[in-house]
């Protein structure tokens, strides 16, 4: 049933292709559902279909219009090397304050929104999920108000699975997103075709949720959500690399017959990584919505 709907929300036409293209959102957010602990409400499971049609929801916002797009393009992206060696607060803003005391700005010679936004955008989305959970437990059973609460816990899981799968992807976290802007001795792509040539061109043609799933990690609680992404986020950007050195080997082409293992496994592995995440994130919010909210340290 489920590659059914996937085949289907396929064929709905094609979308600009961003992060890993509509067809590896889909596929994350659909891999997501495998695996996921019994243990959460059952409106949670019958809603699987929407889940997985809003993993492309945040590249479908794309060209919305300019107070949109300044705000949703950074919440995409993780440039982990103008930030490597900062301690990183757990909200924006103070990041962003960050940047400029810390002299980052003046030292790459960037903007303050050109670092990116990406752990804190899943480490937002998921503390406002736990929100959500603990308000739906608190709402009258069969009422108004926990229907209401549910569409937004569906909502916003799926989007979750946007940025979390965008996590996973190595391009999303590293300054050579699209083509090898350091040093080259190796010779790696700089023709500003690679991001596309991985996570939409190859993924549309060579990966399916049924390669994905197999890879995926065993269900684990997680209880800092900052913390987590942006472990997560460094993990990927160490493989930035290896997707260079696939894709100068031909990893990715989908032309080349027959094609390289390598390319799919890798593919096949990214994906997994975030989709397992993603399970994780989903549950773990339900299960920490049962614990009271910590009290705030400030004084307002």
């Amino acid at each position: 049933m489920k590659r059914v709907l996937l085949a289907f929300l396929l064929s709905l036409g094609a979308l600009p292709a961003f992060a890993w293209g509509q067809a590896g959102h889909l596929m994350a957010n659909e891999a997501a559902t495998f695996g996921l602990p019994t243990d959460m409400p059952q409106f949670f499971y019958r809603q699987f279909p929407q889940l997985v049609w809003l993993g492309p929801n945040p590249d479908r916002w794309r060209g919305g219009g300019p107070a949109l797009d300044a705000s949703n393009a950074p919440d995409h992206v993780m440039n982990y090397e103008y930030i490597a060696a900062l301690q990183l607060p757990r909200d924006r803003y103070s990041f962003l304050a960050l940047l400029a005391t810390s002299g980052t700005l003046r030292r790459y010679g960037i903007r303050n929104t050109d670092a990116g936004f990406l752990p804190w955008r899943i480490a937002e989305m998921c503390e406002q999920l736990t929100v959500e959970w603990r308000l739906w437990r608190s709402a009258a059973p069969g009422s108004p108000d926990r229907l209401f609460i549910e569409r937004d816990i569906i909502r916003d899981s799926g989007v979750l699975g946007h940025f979390v799968a965008d996590a996973s992807n190595p391009l999303h976290d590293t300054i050579s997103y699209n083509g090898w802007i350091m040093p080259n001795p190796n010779g790696y792509a700089n023709d500003c075709q690679i991001h596309a040539r991985f996570e939409s061109d190859f993924v549309s043609h060579a990966i399916s949720t049924n390669d994905i799933v197999p890879k995926m990690t065993a269900p684990r609680l997680r209880t800092d959500y900052f913390d987590t992404a942006i472990t997560f986020i460094r993990q990927s950007n160490a493989l930035v690399e290896e997707v260079y050195r696939i894709d100068k080997a031909g990893g990715f082409d989908v032309f080349r017959k027959p094609s390289l293992p390598e390319g799919k496994t890798f593919a096949a592995e990214r994906l997994a990584a975030g989709a397992s995440l993603l399970r994780d994130l989903w549950w773990s919010a339900w299960r920490n919505s049962a614990n009271p909210p910590k009290r705030r340290e400030t004084g307002d």
